[in-house]
C-alpha cells in the first residue's frame, strides 16, 4: 500500500530530541506498539486502549509531527500508521525499537 504526504522527520532531519520527547509519554509508546501490529483509526485505538479520543487525538498529532505515524484519508476516517522509516528501527518481531542512542522494548 502506498501513502503520501510529507516526507517524515525521523527520514528527513533526523530530530531526535522531537522523537524522544514523543516516546517518552507512555500513552504514545502503547499507540505506537498498537500500530506496529496494524492500522487503525482515532477510535479503534481509544477502544483498544481504552483512551479517550481527544486523547487519541492529541497523541497522535505529537507522533506525527516527530515523523513517527503517518496518516491516510480512508473516506470519513483517518487510519494511522508508523513510518517505513521507523519500522527500519524495529527488530524482526517488531518488539524492540532501536534508535542507536536507546532501545525501547515492547512487551505482550
Amino acid at each position: 500500500m502506498e501513502y503520501k504526504g510529507k516526507k517524515s522527520r525521523i527520514e528527513s532531519t533526523l530530530n531526535w530530541t522531537s522523537i524522544l520527547k514523543a516516546l517518552a509519554d507512555e500513552n504514545r509508546l502503547q499507540i505506537i506498539h498498537t500500530l506496529l501490529k496494524q492500522e487503525s483509526s482515532v477510535q479503534d485505538l481509544s477502544e483498544s486502549l481504552d483512551i479517550k479520543t481527544y486523547n487519541i487525538s492529541k497523541h497522535l498529532k505529537i507522533l506525527e509531527t516527530s515523523g513517527l505515524v503517518q496518516k491516510r484519508k480512508d473516506g470519513i476516517h483517518r487510519i494511522y500508521h508508523v513510518t517505513e522509516n521507523l519500522r527500519s528501527h524495529l527488530s524482526e518481531d517488531n518488539q524492540v525499537l532501536d534508535l542507536g542512542c536507546c532501545k525501547f522494548i515492547f512487551s505482550e
